[in-house]
């Protein structure tokens, strides 16, 4: 039951950022919610996300615009 727990916790955080972010929300929008999960976790571990990209993104500051 603990990882049940845990992956509810995920499911949370999910839900309250796809609520309160306009990306996100966009996201949610076009595919569904199960459309999105599975588009980010095919993003996620997809071997087309380049390291050195993904290095100087996470260099830049991150703005996250709730409403």
């Amino acid at each position: 039951m603990r990882g049940y727990h845990l992956v509810m916790r995920l499911a949370h955080v999910f839900n309250t950022l796809a609520r309160f972010t306009r990306q996100l929300r966009d996201l949610f929008h076009q595919f569904g919610v199960r459309g999105a999960i599975a588009f980010i976790r095919n993003s996620c571990a997809a071997p087309w996300l380049d390291s050195e990209r993904m290095r100087a993104l996470l260099a830049k500051p991150f703005l996250l615009q709730l409403e």
